[in-house]
């Protein structure tokens, strides 16, 4: 679909049923570079964050955290991770 769409942000769940988060990422920055990824997770441990930093991600925000968290990473303003 972003493939189509040439989005400017994508908000990235990490876990999904056919493909994970990280090789989505992967996949979307090689056609796109210039589209900004945002994860999105429940999973807190550093590896699974460092995964997607690796893949190409620009963000995490954990499902958990105040929704202006993951508004400012939309926006490309993250505070923090």
């Amino acid at each position: 679909m972003a493939g189509q769409l040439h989005p400017d942000v994508v908000v990235m769940d990490v876990l999904m049923p056919v493909m994970n988060g990280d090789e989505a990422t992967r996949e979307i920055k090689q056609n796109l570079p210039r589209t900004r990824i945002v994860s999105l997770s429940m999973r807190e441990e550093p590896e699974v964050r460092e995964k997607m930093r690796e893949a190409g991600a620009e963000s995490y925000v954990l499902k958990t955290a105040p929704y202006t968290e993951l508004l400012a990473a939309i926006r490309g303003k993250e505070r923090g991770s």
